[in-house]
């Protein structure tokens, strides 16, 4: 049975804190949330992210979602909007093993490759991570 070894999270702590932030075109990223655990030798990391994402103008924007580790890249996602002012809810989730016992620090970050058509983030973003042994 695996045994939990620290949690962490950034979750605003009530609704009335939600964003509403525009997402900014590569090269540069948009840090949306970011946390730091505890890990033990050999354990691993459970992170998950809720974010909404809304699409401004009538292409689908692509959103390129990074997370990282001690500021090393370590997954991404991409998502793209369904429809002309769409709210989406993206839900995303990764297991970081292999992990050496210490304290490492998780960011996740967005850029958009869509060129004039930047989308928002909106609503609370929710990013957090489960240690696990």
């Amino acid at each position: 049975m695996p045994q939990i070894i620290d949690i962490g999270k950034s979750i605003p702590s009530s609704l009335s804190q939600s964003t509403s932030l525009s997402v900014i075109a590569f090269p540069s990223s948009l840090i949306l949330g970011q946390f730091g655990l505890n890990v033990s030798t050999g354990g691993s990391v459970l992170l998950e992210a809720t974010i909404g994402l809304q699409n401004t103008g009538s292409n689908p924007p692509d959103v390129v979602f990074t997370i990282v580790r001690n500021a090393v890249q370590i997954s991404t996602f991409r998502s793209s909007s369904t429809a002309a002012n769409a709210f989406d809810a993206v839900k995303l989730s990764y297991v970081d093993s292999g992990l050496t016992s210490g304290y490492y620090a998780y960011a996740i970050t967005a850029f958009s490759v869509s060129g004039g058509n930047l989308p928002n983030i909106i609503g609370p973003i929710v990013f957090q991570g489960l240690s696990i042994l």
